[in-house]
């Protein structure tokens, strides 16, 4: 019965959209306009206590959507840290693909166990590098990036919100771990399938688990499956939408939607290239996408 019940929810979800509400744009948008984080110091702590893992500019921007989030009653915990590195892959300068718009590295949303219960979305940002220069940024980009990145974690959030209350758990952390524990939704690592070598060394951990040999992780393999997950379909789908119709206007995104996308477009959404790169031609996932970037191209446009 149990089994039944969640592949009648899967069907659900495979075929919904996340409308979420016209507050978590113009009111999370805004809000990052208004901080300005870009123009601030985003090379260092300056002067922030020994324990700070931010720059100014990250936590104004920490603010800003923790600010937006209380106006749209929104009870999530905003976390934004600095990525200290010595790498330049991983810092902004002319020449990074990232560079000067995207300063985002990491994102995730959670339902925390440090603090029992807490929805939390959590994000990271790139320093920048000795060359970088402000006068460069694009602000509605820049916002544009980090506003639609944190509304793929909010769709990941309703996603949970919906599941709870349609399995009857109406818990945020049950409903979170059980997302977890569905590879159809959140894809484990730890699947042999994604390993060329898989196998137990006799030893025990901690906790008294095997400790498993890993070797040749099939990056590839993982990635395809994450892709094929019904609810990063969404979420994907969701700021896919949001990102075309900034860049090219409702009719050209419908356009490009209808006759194909150029894949060499430096604008064309990351996620929409992803999609395209890694499944096979033909692949029925790739339709499903489509069939909710549109579907997100409406309702945005419409709102």
């Amino acid at each position: 019965m149990m089994k039944l019940l969640h592949e009648y929810i899967r069907a659900i979800l495979l075929n919904e959209i996340t409308e979420l509400p016209k507050g978590y744009f113009d009111v999370i948008d805004n809000a990052i306009m208004d901080s300005r984080f870009w123009e601030l110091p985003n090379d260092d702590i300056q002067g922030g206590s020994a324990n700070s893992r931010k720059t100014p500019a990250a936590a104004a921007l920490e603010e800003a959507i923790q600010t937006a989030f209380n106006e749209i009653d929104l009870d999530i915990d905003v976390i934004v840290d600095s990525y200290f590195t010595d790498d330049s892959d991983y810092m902004l300068h002319p020449g990074h693909p990232a560079y000067p718009n995207r300063w985002l590295v990491d994102a995730r949303w959670y339902v925390s166990k440090q603090r029992p219960g807490r929805n939390t979305i959590d994000t990271m940002l790139m320093l920048s590098g000795d060359d970088f220069d402000s006068s460069d940024v694009n602000a509605t980009k820049l916002v544009n990036h980090i506003a639609q990145t944190i509304r793929h974690e909010l769709v990941h959030y309703k996603q949970m919100k919906k599941q709870s209350v349609k399995k009857g758990l109406n818990d945020d952390m049950k409903a979170f771990e059980e997302m977890l524990e569905d590879p159809s939704q959140v894809p484990n690592e730890d699947n042999p399938k994604y390993w060329e070598i898989y196998e137990p060394t006799g030893k025990l951990d901690k906790e008294g688990n095997e400790v498993m040999r890993k070797e040749g992780y099939r990056h590839d393999v993982y990635v395809r499956d994450y892709l094929r997950s019904h609810i990063e379909i969404d979420a994907h789908a969701h700021d896919s939408a949001e990102d075309l119709v900034a860049v090219y206007g409702k009719r050209d995104a419908l356009d490009q939607l209808r006759g194909g996308f150029n894949l060499a477009d430096p604008e064309l959404p990351n996620a929409i290239q992803h999609y395209y790169e890694y499944l096979p031609e033909g692949d029925p996932t790739i339709q499903k996408f489509n069939s909710k970037i549109y579907r997100y191209i409406q309702y945005i446009t419409e709102k």
